[in-house]
């Protein structure tokens, strides 16, 4: 592979693309074991390809990694190992859905990542890692920003309540959900200039001590609070983005330590659906959840550890005989993610266009009130494109995916703008969560960091004009 040169990567992207074009398109209407097993190893081969020559520094903590990864839990563990073996191993497909949709949406889910991986491959570029020099002082931009974490987190004390300090279990309901992404957005955008900025060299316990001082407190104290309130989502992203930055601005992570951290994060993740599922249980009582989770916590097999992600399967299924039956809704279960960046827009447009509330027209609530579940089944990447647009969504949106993806990837580390940094490790911090999504969802967070970072910025600069005016009066 290490030979393959450009024009050949995309030849045999391209073959990969057509070979799913093919067999999504002779796919058969009845669960097929073999051709399901076709479907994964094809999958399998393509995103090892990707992988392999999208890496930079020999770091496989990058967005594509992580993200097919996820695609893989999300879309193919259940259909090739659990289907025919035990189909009702997770709760969730005890609701009611087709087994003969199982091989053509997993085909239509082949068809996805072979057009992302093809979008990939088109902007692969030379490997030498480069990363740009650091050319800003970042000091007085730090003191706006650090003012403006304290300032929302005590904020955010204030509307989670004495719930929120003890980790009740609907504690960070009571945050609005707005504020809650304001804070991950500064709180992010710290951790990346904190780690820009200095460079840390030694072991652990060095790159502790001299890591900034006034961020640690906030770090620990967030994290502990959502980690007993059961609230996983917030801590992930933070996890993605300091983990990202670290690698992207200080150190590679090899194999080893990767599969390391994949492991430990998707058991951390098992933990806490658990803790979620118990402390849903009484939601009036006091008691930290994720305690109770670890008492009820326990390993059956390999797959309870990809639980979180593998019971978002059964929407790819749902969604596609919802489709089937209603036809296709032509973006109308997008556009909230679409319109999120915009205050109130998502709101005034769905209330004039569709007379709903915004949650109401998302797939992930189609599909929850479509089973008569009692509680949130999510959503899928690819069944949210597939019924918005069918097929061609599905092809066009993946694909549009892979080349922002790279783009991001590649201008993060060898662009001087730093916009580009923040819009990757923003979107990395997203790409767990991704194929158990929709496809728009970083927009907001990524729209939202990179005008509070300018706004901060020319803050900034207008502080050091005053600053100088006055020494010259």
């Amino acid at each position: 592979m290490k030979t393959l040169t450009k024009r050949s990567l995309v030849v045999i992207a391209l073959i990969i693309f057509i070979l799913s074009v093919i067999l999504y398109l002779f796919s058969p209407d009845y669960y097929s074991y073999i051709y399901c097993n076709i479907l994964f190893i094809l999958y399998l081969f393509s995103s090892i390809f990707v992988i392999h020559h999208s890496l930079i520094n020999k770091n496989y903590f990058n967005f594509h990694v992580l993200f097919l990864i996820s695609f893989f839990f999300v879309n193919f563990i259940y259909p090739v190992f659990i289907y025919p073996v035990s189909p009702y191993y997770f709760p969730v497909y005890k609701y009611k859905f087709n087994p003969d949709i199982i091989t053509k949406a997993t085909a239509l889910a082949l068809l996805g990542a072979a057009s992302y991986n093809l979008g990939v491959i088109l902007l692969i570029r030379k490997r030498d890692f480069s990363n740009s020099a650091i050319n800003t002082n970042f000091k007085t931009l730090q003191i706006i920003l650090y003012s403006l974490l304290y300032i929302s987190f005590i904020t955010l004390l204030l509307f989670g309540g004495i719930g929120l300090i003890k980790g009740h279990f609907h504690s960070t309901a009571k945050v609005p959900p707005g504020l809650i992404l304001i804070f991950q957005i500064i709180l992010g955008l710290s951790i990346m200039i904190a780690l820009y900025v200095k460079s840390y060299k030694g072991t652990t316990i060095d790159f502790i001590n001299k890591f900034n001082k006034p961020l640690l407190p906030i770090i620990i104290m967030f994290f502990l609070m959502f980690l007993v309130a059961g609230d996983r989502g917030p801590i992930i992203q933070i996890v993605l983005i300091s983990i990202v930055s670290f690698t992207l601005f200080i150190k590679p992570i090899r194999i080893k330590s990767f599969i390391t951290i994949v492991l430990a994060g998707m058991l951390f993740l098992t933990i806490i659906a658990y803790a979620r599922i118990q402390g849903g249980k009484d939601p009036s009582d006091p008691g930290i959840s994720v305690s109770k989770g670890l008492k009820v916590f326990e390993l059956n097999s390999f797959y309870d550890i990809g639980m979180d992600l593998i019971v978002n399967n059964r929407n790819l299924y749902t969604g596609y005989e919802y489709v089937n039956t209603h036809g296709f809704n032509y973006g109308m279960s997008m556009s909230f993610q679409l319109l999120a960046p915009f205050p109130f827009l998502p709101s005034l447009f769905s209330h004039l266009i569709y007379k709903s509330k915004p949650d109401d027209i998302t797939s992930a609530r189609i599909l929850t009130r479509d089973s008569k579940a009692s509680y949130g089944l999510g959503t899928n990447i690819i069944i949210d494109l597939y019924m918005g647009f069918g097929v061609i969504g599905v092809v066009f949106f993946m694909f549009l995916l892979g080349l922002i993806a790279t783009t991001f990837q590649w201008r993060a580390h060898f662009s001087d703008n730093f916009s580009y940094k923040i819009a990757y490790v923003f979107l990395v911090s997203l790409a767990v969560y991704l194929p158990r999504s929709t496809v728009m969802d970083p927009l907001r967070p990524i729209i939202w960091a990179i005008i509070l970072f300018k706004s901060i910025q020319g803050l900034r600069l207008l502080l050091l004009q005053l600053s100088r005016k006055n020494e010259l009066s």
